[in-house]
């Protein structure tokens, strides 16, 4: 059966992942052998340049004997014992994420729209099954295992147009933003279908994190300490800073920060606290500048948040080529 929508909701994806800092390789509607390479050049990415890996399909899905099957363009399979030579087996994504060995990845699944072989046949069943991955992996499928998913009515698939709506909202969680998302697509389906995760995180992830501005007397104060020849307009992480740094002592909301890194002997520092990093070091609630450096490899910077739960964290250097 031809499916209306899935074209429309990896476009629309990847041009929400762009948005949030991802680096997207997009495709649509590829044959079997270029879906292979697709994910090997994923992989190979993904390995060379660490970080947070996020693989998406949207179109036909299907489980035979308990393995998942992403249908390319080229399907040809009459009988279900054939499904394995036609189409692409999921565990080539999962594989892919392992062999990459970076701390964090996520797999977006809206498909198992239907299956085109009889029930009867025992080897074939509803829908997608249940998937394991290795350690550091969110798995999210657009219904429950071995249930049929929506390909919806509009522009994009109610889970989908649920992902769109949610990835972006600051401050929540990966898991918060499935949880939007869940309520969300029970509701567009009148309860027919209820988005699913798996999950082996270690630590917290945010597709966008929440950035704190501090009262407007205490934007001011900061704006009439910066020297006139340098000054910039105040932005929501130049004040959280300026307010960490002035905290002389933790109060009872300050949260503990552990950073596990490898190799494990790196350094780490928070460029923007007066506070030195050790394990558990706590911290006020607020966006943090961290440096994670170590001699021959490249040194890593990004912002985190802090916010009301303890935040523990994998950071993976890559080797200096």
């Amino acid at each position: 059966m031809p499916l209306t929508n899935p074209e429309n909701d990896a476009e629309d994806i990847a041009e929400k992942l762009k948005t949030l800092g991802f680096e997207v390789i997009f495709a649509s509607n590829k044959s079997k052998s270029e879906m292979k390479a697709l994910i090997r050049q994923f992989g190979t990415q993904l390995k060379q340049k660490g970080g947070v890996g996020l693989f998406f399909y949207a179109g036909h899905g299907l489980q035979i004997d308990g393995e998942n099957y992403l249908v390319p363009v080229d399907f040809n399979a009459s009988v279900s014992y054939e499904v394995a030579d036609a189409a692409v087996n999921s565990s080539l994504i999962t594989g892919a994420m392992e062999a990459a060995d970076n701390p964090l990845n996520i797999i977006l699944l809206d498909a198992c729209r239907d299956n085109p072989f009889p029930r009867k046949n025992r080897s074939s069943s509803r829908g997608l099954a249940r998937m394991d991955s290795a350690s550091g992996t969110i798995i999210a499928y657009s219904t429950s295992p071995g249930d049929v998913a929506a390909d919806g009515e509009g522009r994009n698939s109610p889970y989908t147009a649920n992902l769109l709506k949610h990835m972006g909202a600051p401050g929540l969680t990966i898991e918060q933003v499935f949880k939007h998302v869940r309520v969300g697509v029970e509701d567009s389906t009148g309860g027919r279908q209820l988005p699913w995760e798996t999950s082996s995180l270690r630590g917290d992830f945010y597709f966008k994190p929440k950035q704190i501005l501090p009262p407007p007397q205490i934007q001011t104060q900061l704006q009439e300490t910066l020297p006139v020849a340098v000054q910039e307009p105040i932005t929501p992480q130049m004040t959280t800073n300026q307010i960490q740094m002035s905290s002389a002592a933790s109060s009872a909301n300050a949260r503990k920060l552990s950073i596990f890194s490898n190799p494990q002997d790196s350094i780490i520092k928070i460029l923007n606290s007066d506070k030195k990093y050790a394990m558990g070091v706590k911290l006020e609630p607020g966006d943090y500048r961290i440096e994670v450096s170590n001699e021959g490899y490249r040194t890593k910077k990004q912002w985190i948040t802090i916010d009301a739960e303890n935040l523990e964290m994998q950071i993976t250097l890559v080797p200096e080529s």
